[in-house]
């Protein structure tokens, strides 16, 4: 990743397609003073954050992947595909410097997905679970080729499990590594948020917990992550991982439309991990998002559905 910091002194003769050429050249800029940032400032990067959703709302974010306020900087952070140099890049670039608050650029060499996946259905010929546990890999069939998403907890709404809403909006209905049904949604939202919750089918016994092979980890509450937190989360490709909380209230610009209000941390992960819970010990915090198709970072739905 490369930074560039640029102010609006630095853009006055500046052409739009210009500025796309100015964040990709030259030494990354040193950080400012981390003594936070001065109400008039914040309120100046929130705005501009906030007329960058308007943007990738309306689909015209070009290859902006991710933005948020950073608190200790005094930035608007802007994740940007390297390389891009398209009309709807250069015109979100050149809206984002409309201000006097500074703009740090990071370039990123991979595009940030949801961490869906599609592989083969679930095997019904697999040991019979001992419940249904958080942290299971769901499958949106049982024949041929299939969406692969995680679990996320369980009981979070009453006799429900959850999941990211983007595995939800491609199938209805889902299944355990059995292929016994475990119910068809019955709410989500994506884009804008990424959840969904599934009602658990007549029968299915909902465990209070997450699995990840011999280990259990018991979830007895909920809260919302805070920045500098140390979280771990569980994904059907990767297992368990842990990081740290670098950045809350992220806009992601996924393909399919933007999500507001997203976390980022610091662990990796890859495609199927959507969905999985991510929690502090044995408090739940949020869901697996996306993120690169492999790597860090991860962007977390918060518990706030």
């Amino acid at each position: 990743m490369k930074r560039t910091t640029v102010t609006r002194s630095m853009l006055s003769m500046a052409a739009a397609a210009a500025l796309v050429l100015s964040t990709q050249a030259g030494p990354a800029a040193a950080d400012p003073p981390a003594a936070g940032c001065l109400v008039d400032r914040l309120e100046q990067l929130r705005a501009l954050q906030h007329r960058l959703d308007g943007l990738a709302l309306d689909g015209l974010a070009g290859a902006g992947q991710y933005w948020y306020v950073d608190h200790q900087r005094c930035t608007l952070t802007i994740g940007m595909l390297r390389g891009a140099a398209d009309p709807a890049t250069s015109n979100f670039l050149a809206t984002a410097r409309l201000t006097p608050a500074p703009v740090d650029i990071v370039h990123l060499g991979a595009a940030i997905r949801p961490r869906l996946a599609r592989g083969p259905a679930a095997d019904p010929n697999s040991r019979p679970p001992n419940g249904f546990h958080g942290g299971s890999t769901i499958y949106s069939g049982l024949t041929g080729t299939v969406f692969i998403c995680t679990a996320g907890f369980n009981g979070y709404r009453p006799n429900t499990t959850a999941t990211a809403g983007h595995c939800a909006r491609d199938a209805s209905t889902w299944y355990d590594g059995t292929g016994t049904l475990i119910g068809t949604v019955g709410q989500y939202r994506f884009p804008d948020a990424d959840w969904a919750v599934i009602p658990a089918a007549e029968g299915l016994p909902l465990a209070g917990d997450i699995v990840d092979g011999n280990s259990t980890t018991r979830i007895t509450g909920f809260a919302k992550p805070r920045l500098h937190d140390r979280i771990c989360a569980t994904g059907a490709s990767s297992g368990t991982r842990c990081g740290t909380v670098d950045a809350v209230d992220v806009t992601v610009n996924y393909p399919e439309g933007a999500v507001t209000g997203l976390v980022r941390s610091t662990q990796s992960g890859a495609a199927g991990d959507s969905g999985g819970p991510v929690h502090i010990g044995s408090t739940g915090v949020g869901l697996i998002s996306g993120g690169p198709s492999e790597g860090a970072p991860t962007f977390i739905q918060p518990l706030n559905f």
